[in-house]
């Protein structure tokens, strides 16, 4: 007999791969000794994630697999940087600097 559990609607954590955000933590380990544990918390702007992720996600594209700096792989530090992002969208709206163009409507902007 087996015991009850009530996970409906819970989160299904067994679906992640783990392996696969290994490079994000060597990313982070890399800005631990760089910065400090945890440093990224503090605040980041939403427009300075998006250009370091746009920046890592365009060397990868061009055919890089290593950034330059850290020698660590262009996909870690996007799969950091979408983490980063998430987590000041969620924790920090403080470091939304992100500039909305008054100018645009919205249905013009798909156009």
């Amino acid at each position: 007999m087996a015991g009850d559990r009530y996970n409906t609607g819970k989160l299904k954590w067994s679906l992640v791969s783990w392996r696969a955000l290994e490079p994000m933590v060597r990313v982070l380990m890399f800005g631990a000794e760089k910065y400090d544990d945890h440093n990224w918390k503090g605040g980041l702007k939403y427009t300075e994630v998006c250009e370091s992720l746009q920046r890592h996600m365009n060397s990868f594209i061009d055919g890089e697999d290593d950034d330059k700096e850290s020698k660590l792989s262009h996909v870690g530090h996007i799969l950091c940087n979408a983490m980063f992002l998430s987590y000041m969208y969620f924790f920090r709206k403080d470091m939304d600097d992100r500039y909305i163009d008054k100018n645009l409507k919205d249905d013009e902007v798909d156009k």
